[in-house]
């Protein structure tokens, strides 16, 4: 595929998911019209941990880890700066700010700027925390731990196999954790250790669940169109594949099997 094609498939990807969205906020302010979201334990827990932050006067911790944009891994650091956006906001009734750490400098000026859209008490800079990184950095969160002593700890960022030592530490604190990793040493850390984790685009969808606004529902969904879509072509491109190289599999039989996943696909969606 030539660079002119993929250029002509990605710009009709972002009409086409514009479509979707727009198409997605106009049935949503209709009555009656209200979409389920679909269920992430992790992310319900927050609401919790908010409340009980908010009742404590404790705070949460939102770590960035190594997360920085500028580069291949923008799109995940600005996706996991929204998410902590929404949760600041629901944390907005307290009187202690949530504690923003990372450890790129260059993700200084966004940490603050999360924190000040969403906290309008005071000068919330100071909450905001650069640590060096790698142990360095796991090591300086595990040791604030026991002064700072946080509601719960979010990790959405770029962690590595130091992240085992956070998690580990805030398990012997008794700090309920949430993580998910831009690295796959990080993930397999976070999918062993953490109370809760998330998974692949679950990363994407994270602040529209957790939004209290319609909008961030809707971009959600949409992502949910989208991967349901992709699911779906992966199917059907793997059984066309199967019938052209098994003789006795054919182009009918496939076609048939297809529908039978998609049936069986949309009965599980509807009964979820």
């Amino acid at each position: 595929m030539d660079e002119t094609t993929v250029q002509v498939y990605s710009v009709l990807f972002v009409m086409a998911t514009v479509l979707l969205v727009f198409t997605a906020r106009f049935f949503q302010k209709r009555p009656g019209r209200r979409r389920a979201q679909r269920q992430l334990d992790g992310l319900e827990r927050i609401t919790g941990w908010t409340t009980q932050s908010i009742e404590s006067n404790r705070p949460l911790h939102l770590s960035f880890g190594g997360a920085a944009i500028g580069g291949d891994k923008t799109p995940a650091a600005l996706a996991e700066a929204e998410l902590f956006h929404q949760v600041i906001k629901r944390a907005n009734a307290g009187d202690i700010a949530p504690i923003l750490s990372m450890s790129a400098p260059v993700m200084i000026p966004l940490g603050q700027d999360t924190l000040r859209r969403a906290w309008h008490k005071g000068d919330g800079a100071s909450r905001v925390i650069w640590y060096p990184p790698n142990l360095a950095y796991a090591g300086a969160v595990t040791a604030s731990m026991a002064d700072d002593k946080p509601a719960a700890h979010i990790m959405a960022g770029g962690f590595g196999i130091e992240l085992a030592l956070m998690l580990d530490g805030a398990d012997r604190q008794g700090h309920p954790s949430l993580a998910v990793s831009d690295r796959l040493d990080g993930q397999a850390v976070a999918y062993a250790l953490a109370d809760h984790v998330l998974i692949g685009e679950e990363l994407f969808v994270a602040s529209g669940a957790v939004s209290e606004e319609g909008r961030g529902r809707n971009d959600a969904a949409v992502l949910d169109v989208w991967r349901g879509l992709i699911i779906l072509g992966a199917t059907v491109f793997l059984l066309l594949e199967f019938s052209s190289q098994l003789p006795l599999l054919t182009w009918q039989l496939a076609a048939a099997g297809a529908a039978v996943l998609i049936a069986l696909g949309a009965v599980m969606y509807r009964r979820r």
